[in-house]
């Protein structure tokens, strides 16, 4: 593919574009070699400032990834959640084309902690399912939640949960979670999370607490977790 070089769009942008389809088109597999900037320049037959605009672009769509002395490698597809559409983790992954999976850490019915309380508008007595899972894509661990769910809802200790928790609760309850807010920080990974998600201590993570509600507004679920930074982003379109 070759830049036209009479068009109005810059050549930067052509050339981003050139490179960007041809990383998701598959001709590249993760960790493997790219370019060099020369290589590059040599490639389009531009120059070098040309050529770095277009890998900026690259590098922010978390396509590519620099190693000092080596050269530019191709980076792990991110699966990006577009949040304005409230998805569980498993409609997320079926919707581009990955495999979800769940290994669970544990179940039981605890004293609801006092965010939990607050977030789900219980009393101080009332008890939730605690639910502790790490979520897989093909088989790769990448988020780690805590989940709680009113013990009033009816939702039992050897219920399936290695699915959707939303469609769990929809099942049970006949109360769809149809409504989220949604808070997402930056963190970074303890010695058991690390462990949990196969990275290493100290590795950046997405950080996110999440209430659901069903169609009255009434707060069913409450969520953390943590979402490892190389697999996992969020998209958000705002208008004006």
């Amino acid at each position: 593919m070759k830049l036209e070089r009479n068009k109005p769009v810059p050549l930067y942008y052509q050339i981003f574009e050139i490179l960007k389809k041809e990383i998701l088109e598959g001709n590249y597999k993760p960790g493997d070699y790219f370019a060099t900037e020369m290589e590059l320049q040599d490639r389009f037959q531009v120059s070098r400032a040309t050529v770095r605009k277009a890998l900026e672009g690259l590098e922010s769509d978390g396509l590519i990834h620099r190693v000092t002395g080596k050269g530019i490698f191709v980076s792990p597809i991110k699966l990006v959640v577009d949040l304005p559409n409230l998805l569980s983790f498993s409609e997320e992954m079926h919707r581009r084309g990955m495999k979800p999976g769940t290994k669970l850490l544990g179940v039981e019915a605890v004293e609801s902690p006092k965010a939990v309380r607050e977030a789900l508008g219980l009393e101080q007595w009332e008890k939730t399912l605690h639910i502790r899972r790490i979520r897989l894509g093909d088989e790769e661990p990448i988020v780690y939640t805590d989940s709680y769910v009113p013990l009033k809802l009816g939702l039992q200790e050897d219920n399936d949960f290695s699915g959707s928790l939303y469609e769990l609760i929809h099942l049970q309850t006949g109360r769809p979670v149809v409504e989220a807010k949604h808070i997402i920080e930056a963190t970074t990974a303890d010695e058991e999370i690390a462990k949990y998600l196969s990275v290493d201590d100290g590795f950046p993570l997405l950080l996110f607490r999440r209430v659901g509600y069903d169609p009255i507004g009434t707060p069913i679920v409450y969520e953390t977790g943590v979402a490892r930074a190389d697999k996992y982003s969020y998209e958000i379109h705002l208008k004006r």
